[in-house]
Parts: structure tokens; C-alpha cells; sequence
């Protein structure tokens, strides 16, 4: 049997001579992906003899075919992104009970993907939430559902709906992480209505208020902006409308002068206020116009239009961000190690599922620097300082778009410095007999000192009458504190007093003043 797709006959079989040609046509037009720019543009062709995935920088020019390691997909019904496996999730609706497949977006090939316990029939829309790692389908079949599924393939299961209704459901999914929600279209309703249950499996489901809004959405395209509180949806008219998440109505969106036409996929980029859709019923192999957008806080409307990759029947725009870092790095020191540091990651932009737009690293990298150079080999999030000077910290955060770093603050770190404390400054010996000071030593340096020694300098009186030998003070930690003794020899001449300084070699520090008086 044949199904209706906005306009358009979808395909439910293909023979297995069709198939074959499919497959070997596929794998002549599968390229690597190239360069990549800050933004990468994403979508599934429904037409495309054999469907595919394709790829280009947002501006339409470069890309290709992701490969598709000789899977073929057949009807492709929804499209999601996962950062952290940096897989293209794609609801493939035809063919037995359908199935979803799952693409790398770096082009190193792709497979099926299944979970025990989760059903798919039919599925057309996908959702995926990183924060719960799991993925949500439509399932058509059957009167309708909500499978969800752990994205390592662990479980899965069917979601609650208790509280609204699955009638005619149709065609795409989203889902709101900060509500905790997800959205479907019932195209059995009349008017159609958007419904949602929680995606805690709590059900408590309803029909959210689209009052104020004179598109009746149908099912093409679903896209949440939890920065306004709204969801978008397309009509079968091609317009967009929105209805407010707290459920107190909605609106029209305003297209400008960008082209539309049948569009199927929504996607919604809360950092420019940007609306993207693609346009599906453009004629077949057209490039030009193939996805439109529009700002929705003044900014432009137009549309992208696709320089060398294949475009058949577009649908499911999916955007992938170079990251965008939001707090730059820290760096701090491990207790009594000062120079022992650690590099914070800084903080960075989070995805938008919700509105499959994508930006989360997905690899940090570190590098140490001194004095402002990097350090060879201090490429790890934690770094022992050896010498003296000031340190800062770089992490770079990449993703499958590109890459963006952050600086940390310079620490300084100050080199092995002694403060010197005498416990008797004034210390009774007598003539022909030896004198012992106690010192103590306190590194207050952020590193490990050398060899280091306490030694006397004596007046030139004292030249010949007061003999002392350097006391070791071995190699001080930092922050770590020494008493040492310093042992004098008095000669047989000595009288008086002796106004004496001991002071520290091998580290740096000031000389401690002290006396010796001579008795009896």
C-alpha cells in the first residue's frame, strides 16, 4: 500500500532488485566528510533513489553523503542528534515494521539500533535527551505510541500516556528537557490537536492551548524553545505557528520573505533566534532554496540553498555548533602542594534537543603554558609546576563541528623562599667552649627547594676567634618547616658580644640577626 506524505506518495516497498541497485548507487555517492566550518547542516533526503543522509556547512556550500555502511534507508521519517556518541538517530518507517538507524556523523560508517523491550512499528520522529541518555519514537502502527529507549542499547520500553490520546499520530516528536515533556501532533483529531505526556513515565498527559494561532499543526515538524517558552509547529499551509508552553495559547510566526514549501522538519537555534525548516517539496535533485529560515527578534529571513550535495525531497534540518564556551577555566592547587594544579574544564553552551540544534563538546583537550608558552607535554587537566613563573591553563572543547578554547587566569607560582625564625637570639657561651643556635626554617615558596644550608656570617672581629660549619637543610617542601642547629666554636680569645647573622644557601630568604655573648 502507498501512504500520503504533505502532498507527496511515500514509497512502502521496494523489491529486492531495487534494493541491490539502491545499495550499490548509495555507496558510489557516499563521500567522507571534509572541513569543517563553525555550523554543519544536516538532513535526510526522502527522496533521494536510494534515501540518505546528507551534509553541508550552513552556509549550503561543501558536504556530502554520510556512509551509510550499505544500510538502506527507506522512508526516513524523523532525524535526532547525539552528542556524546556523535550518532545521527534516523526513524526509518518503511520496510516490514521499520526500524531506526543509527549514522556517525564523522562518516566512519553506521548500524541498526535496538533495545530489549523497545518496540518499533513504523516509527516516524525522533527525540533524543542527553541529560537521561535516552531516545523517543513515534510508533504509528497499532493506534500509536511512545517507545523510548536507553541510548547504549541497554532497555527500553513504551512511555506512559495515561491522561491524553494517541489518535492518528503523526509525523514528528520533541521533547522538552525543562518541562519534562514530550510533543506529538494527533491528526485523527478535529481540528488536529498537540498532545504530550511526561517523560518521567508519570503519564499525565493533555492537549496543549494553540488558541490564538490559525495554523492547524500537522504533524511535519515540532521544535521546543525553552528560552521563550514556546513550541513551534508547521502547518499543512506552509506556516509555522507556536503555542505557549504554559499552556495560555499562541501565535503565527512571521516567515518574512523566506521560501516554504512542504516543509518537513523544524529546527530552532535559541542562541540567533533562528528558525530553520526544510523544503521538502521542492522538485526533485533541486538545490536551490532547499531549507529556508527566519529570525524571530528582527533578524533575517531567507533561505540556503545547496552547492554540490545531493538534495532529494529534504526533511529533518539537524544543526551541529562548533562549541561555545560561556565560563573560561580555573586552575587550583591540591592542599600543601601549591604547585600541584588543576585545571577546571570552564564551562560551555549546552545542546538545544529540543530543538535539534547541537553544540556540547564532545572531547576536551588541556595545554599548560608559562610565562604565556606552551610547556611540551602538558597536555593533561592536572600539571606539577618546576620552576617559578606564571601558569595558565588552555582547554579546547571540539565536536563534530569544529573546536573553540578558553584561558584560563595566570597563578603564579613563586620559587622556594626561607623565613628564618632564631629561637634565642641571644645565645651565652664561653671562651674555648661551642654555641648552638636553633633556627627554624619554614619554606614559604609555592616549590621544593634544593640542597639547602644555614650558615653564620660573623663580624671581622670575630675573623679567626668564631668557626662555623653550614648546617644541612636537605631539600624543604613547600610550605614545610625545619629547626636546625647551627654550632659555633668559640676560641680561647673570645670576649664580649658578637652581633651575628645566619642566613639561608640554596634558597632564597633574608638572614636572621642574632648575638653571642661570651661568659665567665
Amino acid at each position: 500500500m502507498v501512504t500520503l506524505h504533505g502532498g507527496s506518495l511515500r514509497r512502502t516497498a521496494i523489491g529486492a532488485l531495487a534494493g541491490a541497485i539502491a545499495v550499490a548507487l548509495l555507496a558510489a555517492l557516499v563521500v567522507a566528510p571534509g572541513a569543517r566550518a563553525a555550523e554543519i547542516l544536516y538532513w535526510d533526503n526522502y527522496s533521494g533513489d536510494p534515501d540518505n543522509v546528507g551534509f553541508a556547512n550552513i552556509d549550503g556550500s561543501g558536504g556530502g553523503l554520510l556512509n551509510q555502511a550499505g544500510l538502506l534507508l527507506s522512508g526516513p521519517e524523523g532525524m535526532a542528534y547525539d552528542t556524546a556518541s556523535n550518532r545521527l538517530f534516523v526513524a526509518n518507517e518503511e520496510g516490514a515494521k521499520g526500524s531506526i538507524i543509527a549514522i556517525n556523523a564523522d562518516g566512519s560508517g553506521a548500524a541498526p539500533f535496538t533495545a530489549p523491550g523497545a518496540l518499533i512499528e513504523e516509527p516516524e520522529g525522533v527525540a533524543v535527551d542527553p541529560a537521561t541518555g535516552t531516545i523517543y519514537w513515534e510508533n504509528v502502527e497499532g493506534g500509536g505510541s511512545i517507545a523510548w529507549a536507553k541510548l547504549d542499547g541497554s532497555a527500553g520500553g513504551l512511555l506512559n500516556i495515561t491522561g491524553t490520546t494517541f489518535s492518528g499520530p503523526c509525523c514528528r516528536i520533541a521533547i522538552d528537557q525543562s518541562g519534562g515533556r514530550v510533543y506529538w501532533v494527533n491528526t485523527g483529531a478535529t481540528p488536529n490537536t498537540i498532545n504530550y505526556a511526561n517523560l518521567n513515565n508519570s503519564g499525565g498527559g493533555g492537549v496543549l492551548n494553540t488558541a490564538g494561532s490559525t495554523v492547524e499543526p500537522g504533524g511535519e515538524g515540532l521544535a521546543v524553545d525553552n528560552a521563550s517558552g514556546r513550541l513551534y509547529f508547521l502547518g499543512g499551509t506552509n506556516e509555522v505557528g507556536f503555542a505557549n508552553l504554559n499552556n495560555s495559547g499562541g501565535g503565527n510566526v512571521s516567515l518574512g520573505g523566506a521560501i516554504i514549501k512542504n516543509p518537513w522538519g523544524l529546527a530552532f537555534d535559541p542562541s540567533i533566534s533562528r528558525l530553520y525548516w526544510a523544503n521538502e517539496g521542492n522538485p526533485k535533485g533541486a538545490q536551490a532554496n532547499a531549507f529556508g529560515f527566519t529570525g524571530l527578534a528582527g533578524g533575517p529571513s531567507g533561505n540556503i540553498s545547496i552547492a554540490t550535495t545531493l538534495v532529494g525531497g529534504p526533511q529533518d534540518p539537524v544543526i551541529i555548533k562548533s562549541p561555545s564556551g560561556t565560563g573560561a577555566p580555573t586552575i587550583t592547587a591540591a592542599p600543601k602542594k601549591p604547585a600541584a594544579l588543576t585545571c577546571s574544564t570552564g564551562t560551555w553552551a549546552a545542546d538545544y534537543p529540543g530543538s535539534f540544534v547541537y553544540q556540547a563538546p564532545r572531547t576536551l583537550g588541556y595545554q599548560w603554558t608559562l610565562d604565556g608558552k606552551p610547556i611540551g607535554g602538558a597536555t593533561a587537566a592536572t600539571f606539577e609546576a618546576k620552576s617559578a613563573g606564571s601558569y595558565a591553563c588552555i582547554v579546547t572543547a571540539a565536536n563534530q563541528a569544529g573546536a573553540a578554547a578558553q584561558t584560563s587566569a595566570a597563578t603564579k607560582i613563586d620559587a622556594a623562599k626561607a623565613k628564618l625564625t632564631v629561637k634565642t637570639k641571644t645565645v651565652k657561651a664561653k671562651a674555648g667552649k661551642k654555641a648552638t643556635f636553633k633556627v627554624q626554617v619554614q619554606n614559604q615558596g609555592d616549590l621544593k627547594s634544593g640542597n639547602a644550608k644555614l650558615c653564620l656570617k660573623a663580624p671581622k672581629k670575630a675573623k679567626g676567634v668564631l668557626k662555623a660549619k653550614c648546617a644541612s637543610l636537605g631539600k624543604l617542601a613547600a610550605l614545610a618547616k625545619k629547626t636546625a642547629r647551627l654550632r659555633v666554636r668559640v676560641g680561647p680569645t673570645a670576649t664580649g658580644t658578637y652581633k651575628l647573622k645566619i642566613l639561608p644557601k640554596g634558597i632564597s630568604g633574608k638572614a636572621a640577626k642574632a648575638k653571642l655573648k661570651i661568659v665567665g
